[in-house]
């Protein structure tokens, strides 16, 4: 099992939902994100800092999971998303 881990622009969210869609993702998790730092700044949404971030995940096995972190990340350089990362890891044990 693997899990993919998107911070993914909030404004971006709705494209990021339908690629999922399409690429028949076993399901996801959408957790909102108020605030964060790192290497781009502080995102908070707000005039001040902006660039709002949710997370999303989604588990699936290796090989489907693998197969959809690529083109998540093919589609995310495609239409130039700088803001949004992902993550692909093992999963090691679930309950």
């Amino acid at each position: 099992m693997k899990l993919i881990m998107m911070y993914a622009d909030a404004n971006r969210l709705d494209a990021v939902r339908k690629c999922l869609e399409e690429l028949n993702a076993p399901g996801y998790t959408v957790l909102p994100v108020e605030e964060g730092a790192g290497k781009t700044g502080v995102h908070t949404g707000d005039r001040v800092h902006p660039g709002a971030l949710a997370l999303v995940m989604i588990i699936d096995e290796d090989a489907p999971a693998t197969a959809l972190f690529e083109e998540l990340a093919r589609r995310r350089e495609t239409v130039g998303d700088h803001m949004s990362k992902l993550f692909l890891m093992p999963v090691e044990r679930s309950a």
